[in-house]
């Protein structure tokens, strides 16, 4: 009966954060136009940067409710609470410094090898660099809630950081970064279904219902504040909620993904298998 009446919690929670990411998008996208925060594409076309921060106010609408919740005493928040209450630090924190990085990032430096020669060519720090620095210290904070030997913290830490520039690596075509994240919140959900109830995916699927559709359309860009929250909230689930073998398994890809941003591209890499490219385009207009 308690599993009930949590899930039927849940559900409601997701359609009061969906129907908030339907009423802030247009808001934000408004306010990103006329404050110049726009880009251009890999089509070449001029559209908003950084409607990821719809995400951002589900986030902290979901942190709201749990809280709430939580002081209940039941639906089965109260469990949960502290190790959400420990990530939230670390979320925002992802989020200033990516939204540091939309507003004034220098756009023709890729990678982070490509910051650390342009940091010491000039002296000065890129906000690549300072958001590299922000993530990994968020990465840690979260690590340190959630590991009881340095041995596991260090593995979480790196697997929450890797997660969360994962996802600005892919945010680079229509669609790509919310489909990644969609499939892989299903796997978690699949490999531990009793983690859905309280997983810190909860606000980025909601936002993704009113998100989705515009950015496959490339209508608008997560942005870096986005994507970096999303992949972060990717690996606070892998952490928090995952089996260890599926961490384990999730590393190695994220770290082979790496690898692979760093020398060459992972665009170049998807359009060589048929099959991952089909799955890149599935649904882009």
């Amino acid at each position: 009966m308690e599993q009930v009446r949590a899930m039927i919690a849940t559900i409601l929670l997701f359609l009061l954060l969906a129907a908030a990411a339907r009423v802030a998008l247009p808001v934000t996208l408004r306010f990103l136009r006329e404050h110049r925060m726009t880009g251009r594409n890999y089509a070449g076309d001029e559209i908003p940067v950084g409607s990821g921060a719809v995400v951002a106010i589900t986030l902290v609408l979901f942190y709201t409710a749990v809280s709430f919740l939580s002081g209940t005493g039941h639906l089965g928040y109260e469990s949960v609470y502290p190790f959400l209450r420990g990530s939230i630090p670390g979320l925002l924190l992802v989020y200033a410094v990516g939204l540091l990085d939309d507003c004034v990032g220098e756009r023709t430096v890729k990678g982070i090898s490509g910051h650390w020669k342009r940091w010491r060519q000039t002296g000065t720090p890129s906000t690549g660099i300072i958001k590299t620095a922000g993530i990994i210290l968020a990465a840690l904070w979260v690590a340190m809630f959630s590991s009881e030997f340095w041995a596991e913290a260090l593995f979480d830490w790196i697997t929450i950081a890797l997660a969360a520039n994962a996802l600005n690596l892919l945010d680079v075509r229509p669609g790509r970064a919310w489909k990644s994240f969609y499939c892989a919140a299903a796997v978690i959900a699949a490999a531990n279904p009793a983690a859905i109830l309280y997983t810190w995916l909860l606000p980025g699927v909601a936002g993704g219902t009113a998100l989705l559709a515009g950015d496959l359309r490339g209508k608008h860009m997560l942005g870096d504040s986005g994507a970096n929250v999303l992949g972060f909230m990717l690996g606070c689930s892998l952490v928090y909620a995952a089996p260890f073998w599926l961490q384990a398994v999730a590393f190695a890809l994220l770290a082979a993904m790496h690898r692979t941003a760093e020398r060459s591209s992972i665009s170049a890499w998807i359009e060589r298998h048929k099959w991952v490219q089909w799955l890149d385009r599935f649904g882009r207009v």
